[in-house]
C-alpha cells in the first residue's frame, strides 16, 4: 500500500515546527556511519537502487505469512542480495542499514557467510589456503556458517567437546560428536540453508590435546543438497523469533575430513601428525573481536528504529478530550515523554559509542597491520571495551524496545506495528556473541588486572585535548566527574572485598571472585558508562551547526540525568558522592528537558534516515497513516481468505445439530 503521497497532518506540523536541520543532521550522521561522505553519498545511491531491485518484504505481507513462507522468501531475497553485490563490484551496501532496506528486522540468511565464514578462511587459513578457498568460493555456489555453540557450551571455548582426532596412516581428521552436549547446537543458517562450516572442535593427536582449532567442513552436497554421510543436521524449531532463520542443529558421526581442512595460519598438523604452533595466535582472537566490536551498531540500529516507531505514532496517536473536547495527541503527556525520550537519547548514546568503538578497532587494525602485529594490552583492552558495550547496549535496547511498545498501546502489540521484532532481536542479542551479565565479568576481570597494575582502563581518544576546551565539555565535567568519582570508590571496595577474602579468610580465589561478582559488574557498568559519555562528547563537539548541536546535547543530558537518577542512584547514595537533594534536583531538570526535546523529537527520529522498509511498521511509516496500514495488514491475513472456516463445517455445524437434536429430545 503506498499512501505516502499523504502525510498525516499533526506529523507534517512536527516537521514543520523543528528547530533541527534535518538534511545536515542526516549528513552528519551518515558521514560517521559511512566513515566519509563520499562512501555515505555512494550507499545511499546503492540503497536507492536495490530497493527498486529487490522488492522489501514490508511490500511482501511478510508478518501475516507462516514459517516455511517466511524462509523461502528470505531465502529468495537473500539470493538476489548476493548477486546485486557482486554485480555491483559493492561492499559497502552489506551495511546493516542497507540491508535492513530490503530485509527489515529480519536477517540475510547468509549472514554468516559473508561474516565469520569468509573471515576465518582469510584469516585463520594459511596463503595456500585463503587463495584455494577464494577461487573455490568464487567457482562455486558454496553458502558457509560458523559452528561453534553445543548444547553443552557456547562462548566457553576450552570446554567444547565436538574432537578432531588425526589418523596419521589416512591423514584425515575424524570430526565426532562424542556425548548429548557436543551436539553442535544454534548455528545460523546450518539447518537447511549451508553446505560448508567453520567447524570449532578440539584437537587429537595420539590421545594428547591440543586445544580448539578450526576446521572446513563441507555439509551438504554441492549437486542435490542432500546432506553429507556422517552427519545428522536439522532445523531447532521454532524460537521467540528468527522464523525466517534456520539456526541448526550437528551431530558428527566419526566424519573423515582430509588433513588441509584444519585452517592452519597459527598451527600446523604435518602429514606425520607432528603437531606445530606458528605465528601470532592472538590474531585468532582478534579476529573474533571484530564481529562483537561491531554489534553496538547493531544495538543502535534497532534502537533507533523502536524510538522512531514509537515517537511518530505518539504524535499521530490522540486520546482523552481535553475541556474543549479536543484530544491531545499523546506525545505531549509527560508520562508518554519520560518513557519516550530517554530510548531516544540512547539511540543517539548507542550509537556515537558504538561508532566510536568501531574507529578504534579500525585504527588498531590499521597499526597492526591487519591485527598481525596486535599487543596483548591492546588485544586484552578492546576485548574489555567491546565485551562492556555489547552487553549494555543490548540491555539498553531491550528495555527501551519494550518500554516503546508499551508507549503504542494495543497496536503496538500486532506484528505489522514492527516493534515485537525488535523486542524478539533484542532479547536474543543479550545472549549470542556472549551472555550480558558474562561479558560484563570479562570486562571486570580487565579493570582488577589494571588496578592490580596501577594503570588506568579508561580510553584516552584522539584530539579529546579540542574537546577539553571546548563549551560542550564544561556544560558536561561536573556529570562526568561523579561517574569518575563512583568508578574508583566501586573499584577500591570490590578489591578491598577481594584481597580480605582471599588474604585473610583464607577464600579459593574464584570462590572470592563469585562471592563479589554482582559489585564487579557494577563496576564494569559504569566504566561502559564513561566510554559512552567520552564518546557522546567527542560526537556532539564534531557537529559545528549551532541548533542540532544544542539538540545532542539537549539529548546528552537527558541521558545523563536518566542514568544517574534511575540507574546508579543507589550507589551514588551508598557512596555519598549525590546526596538526595541533588538527584531531586536532578530529577526535576530532567523533567524539564522533555518539552524542550519533545519539539525536535519527529526531526531527530527523521535523521536517522530510516525508509518505511526498514520500519516494516504500520504504526511509524513516515506518512503517519498508522490507521489505513493497520486494517490494510489485518484484510491481508491469511486467516481471512476463506469466508467460513473450515471449523465451522467439522466442529460447530455437528454442535449445532446435537444441540437441536438434544433440544426435540
Amino acid at each position: 500500500m503506498n499512501t505516502s503521497e499523504v502525510i498525516n497532518p499533526d506529523l507534517a506540523k512536527e516537521r514543520q515546527n523543528a528547530t533541527v536541520k534535518l538534511d545536515e543532521m542526516k549528513s552528519f550522521l551518515g558521514e560517521m556511519i559511512y566513515l566519509n561522505q563520499e562512501n555515505y553519498r555512494s550507499a545511499i545511491k546503492y540503497r536507492d537502487v536495490m530497493v527498486k531491485t529487490i522488492k522489501p518484504i514490508s511490500d511482501e505481507n511478510f508478518y501475516n505469512l507462516e514459517r516455511d513462507q517466511k524462509y523461502q522468501m528470505i531465502f529468495k531475497k537473500s539470493l538476489e542480495m548476493f548477486e546485486f553485490v557482486n554485480e555491483n563490484k559493492i561492499e559497502s551496501v552489506m551495511s546493516l542499514f542497507n540491508i535492513g532496506s530490503v530485509f527489515g528486522l529480519e536477517k540475510i540468511l547468509f549472514n554468516l557467510h559473508f561474516t565469520m565464514f569468509r573471515d576465518a578462511l582469510n584469516v585463520w587459513g594459511n596463503p595456500e589456503q585463503s587463495a584455494y578457498w577464494q577461487k573455490y568460493l568464487t567457482e562455486n555456489a558454496v553458502f558457509g556458517t560458523y559452528v561453534q555453540t553445543e548444547l553443552g557450551h557456547g562462548t566457553y571455548l576450552r570446554g567444547l567437546e565436538t574432537t578432531a582426532t588425526y589418523d596419521k596412516f589416512t591423514q584425515e581428521f575424524i570430526i565426532d560428536s562424542p556425548t548429548l552436549t557436543s551436539i553442535k547446537f544454534w548455528p545460523g543458517g546450518s539447518g537447511k540453508s549451508c553446505n560448508f562450516a567453520i567447524v570449532m572442535a578440539k584437537l587429537i593427536i595420539d590421545g594428547t590435546d591440543h586445544g580448539i582449532h578450526a576446521f572446513v567442513v563441507q555439509l551438504r552436497s554441492l549437486i542435490d543438497h542432500k546432506v553429507v554421510p556422517g552427519i545428522e543436521i536439522g532445523d531447532i524449531g521454532r524460537k521467540f523469533g528468527f522464523d525466517a532463520t534456520d539456526n541448526g542443529y550437528l551431530k558428527f558421526d566419526r566424519l573423515r575430513i582430509p588433513r588441509n581442512s584444519m585452517l592452519m595460519q597459527f598451527a600446523e598438523v604435518s602429514p606425520s601428525g607432528q603437531f606445530t604452533r606458528k605465528g601470532n595466535e592472538l590474531l585468532m582472537y582478534a579476529t573474533m573481536l571484530l564481529m562483537r566490536g561491531n554489534l553496538p551498531l547493531v544495538g543502535a540500529y534497532y534502537l533507533s528504529i523502536s524510538s522512531t516507531i514509537a515517537i511518530r505514532y505518539s504524535c499521530v496517536r490522540r486520546q482523552t478530550a481535553d475541556s474543549n473536547g479536543v484530544e491531545p495527541q499523546i506525545i505531549n503527556y509527560q508520562t508518554q515523554q519520560i518513557r519516550l525520550f530517554p530510548a531516544l537519547a540512547s539511540a543517539y548514546a548507542t550509537l556515537f559509542s558504538a561508532l566510536n568503538l568501531r574507529e578504534i578497532l579500525l585504527s588498531i587494525q590499521k597499526n597492526s597491520d591487519n591485527f598481525k602485529n596486535i599487543s596483548p594490552d591492546d588485544l586484552a583492552k578492546l576485548h574489555a571495551l567491546s565485551s562492556g558495550l555489547k552487553s549494555l547496549v543490548f540491555s539498553d535496547c531491550l528495555k527501551f524496545a519494550q518500554s516503546n511498545r508499551l508507549c503504542c498501546g494495543g497496536h503496538g502489540y500486532s506484528a505489522s506495528s514492527g516493534l515485537s521484532q525488535i523486542i524478539q532481536e533484542a532479547d536474543a542479542a543479550c545472549t549470542y556473541e556472549g551472555d550480558n551479565v558474562v561479558l560484563l565479568l570479562q570486562t571486570a576481570r580487565y579493570l582488577l588486572k589494571c588496578a592490580q597494575k596501577g594503570i588506568s582502563p579508561h580510553l584516552e581518544f584522539n584530539n579529546f585535548n579540542d574537546v577539553k576546551n571546548s563549551n560542550i565539555y564544561k556544560q558536561f565535567s561536573e556529570y562526568l566527574s561523579f561517574f569518575h568519582r563512583l568508578y574508583e570508590e566501586l573499584s577500591n571496595e570490590v578489591t578491598g572485598k577481594l584481597f580480605k577474602l582471599v588474604k585473610e579468610d583464607r577464600m579459593a580465589p574464584l570462590d572470592a571472585w563469585n562471592c563479589c561478582s554482582f559489585q564487579l559488574t557494577d563496576i564494569a557498568r559504569v566504566y561502559i558508562e564513561i566510554f559512552i559519555l567520552n564518546s557522546n562528547l567527542l560526537c556532539v563537539y564534531k557537529n559545528g551547526l549551532i541548533e542540532n548541536q544544542r539538540a545532542l546535547s539537549d539529548l546528552m543530558e537527558l541521558y545523563i540525568l536518566y542514568s544517574i537518577t534511575d540507574n546508579y542512584s543507589g550507589n551514588f547514595l551508598r557512596m555519598n558522592i549525590l546526596k538526595p537533594e541533588t538527584l531531586n534536583q536532578f530529577k526535576e531538570k530532567m523533567l524539564d528537558l522533555l518539552p524542550i526535546i519533545r519539539k525536535n523529537a519527529v526531526a531527530l527520529v527523521d535523521s536517522f534516515d530510516l525508509l518505511d522498509s526498514n520500519l516494516c511498521s504500520s504504526l511509524g511509516a513516515y506518512d503517519g497513516r498508522a490507521y489505513e496500514r493497520l486494517l490494510d495488514f489485518a484484510r491481508k491475513s491469511q486467516f481471512n481468505e476463506k469466508e467460513v472456516h473450515e471449523v465451522f463445517h467439522k466442529y460447530l455445524k455437528p454442535f449445532a445439530q446435537r444441540q437441536k437434536l438434544r433440544s426435540k429430545l
